[in-house]
């Protein structure tokens, strides 16, 4: 879900900016105080992950829309809350920069909806839903699969109310079919998040349990011990970019959809870059997948 400038007012848009910003730099602040060998490499390592993953997009199969990994609650079971959310920033200016994905004056909104709600605000409904279940599998899977699905439920909305007061004086806008279209189609698109986060994580608890933040033992181990866990992400990183990306549904996401069934799409601004919708055009007339493929490593 990666709003486009022009659909949101300018005001909107320095507002979600200040805030982003300044979650972001507390987070980086608390990321220094608990800096351990693990963190930088496996920081890289979840942001390409997820930048990867963000390039699927899946079929809602109900709708002709889709939707695609978000990965907050997942990198912040890995990296904590406080490197989820600057990681995750890492991924979406880089998507904005090179790949035009997301407007340049709406990356505040995007990096509040993706970053710092589903970071900071996603680790922590994990974090209480995995203590009250008592942690273990059970627990963590759960709290995963939750906070996944809330924190979709929670940027679709609140993307909304960031509309509303952006065109409130207009009376062109459908708000109304437009919350409901974007709560219904990120209702499935939550369900996806929480499949696959926890689908993740129970693959990563049943392999290496050690790879999943713990606040008590964070500083806990050195680079070396996590590096063939680290070289393996990126390879899997890699290979979806490469042969899942080229693969990915070519409906549009749940707020393209939703855009183009209320009018929102009108207030768009595009910005052809090198890598626009993630190909190269040189290629992408003959050889769209390829295109794909070589646009994400």
């Amino acid at each position: 879900m990666h709003i486009p400038d022009g659909v949101l007012s300018t005001e909107v848009c320095l507002a979600t900016g200040v805030v982003s910003a300044g979650a972001v730099g507390y987070s980086l602040r608390r990321m220094k105080t608990a800096l351990a060998d693990r963190t930088i490499p496996l920081t890289g390592m979840m942001a390409a992950l997820v930048f990867a993953g963000q390039m699927v997009n899946f079929p809602l199969g109900v709708v002709p829309a889709s939707g695609h990994l978000l990965g907050g609650v997942l990198s912040a079971a890995v990296l904590g809350p406080w490197a989820a959310c600057v990681a995750m920033t890492m991924v979406l200016v880089v998507q904005c920069v090179l790949f035009a994905d997301g407007g340049l004056m709406a990356l505040g909104a995007n990096v509040l909806h993706m970053a710092v709600i589903g970071g900071l605000g996603g680790y922590a409904v994990y974090a209480v839903v995995r203590r009250w279940l008592g942690g273990g599998v059970r627990g963590t899977v759960a709290g995963a699969v939750l906070a996944a699905w809330l924190t979709v439920m929670a940027a679709a909305a609140l993307f909304c109310l960031e509309f509303q007061l952006s065109w409130w004086r207009s009376t062109d806008t459908q708000f109304a079919n437009l919350f409901t279209l974007m709560v219904s189609f990120h209702s499935l698109i939550g369900l996806g998040e929480a499949i696959i986060t926890g689908c993740v994580l129970g693959f990563v608890l049943k392999q290496r349990p050690d790879l999943l933040y713990d606040p008590v033992t964070r500083a806990a181990g050195s680079a070396r011990r996590f590096g063939s866990a680290i070289a393996a992400g990126l390879v899997v990183a890699l290979a979806v970019a490469a042969f899942l990306a080229p693969l990915a549904s070519s409906h549009p996401d749940g707020l393209e959809a939703a855009a183009a069934r209320t009018g929102v799409d009108r207030l768009e601004a595009t910005r052809p870059l090198v890598f626009e919708d993630y190909a190269i055009p040189t290629l992408q007339e003959r050889w769209q997948g390829i295109s794909v493929a070589v646009a994400g490593i």
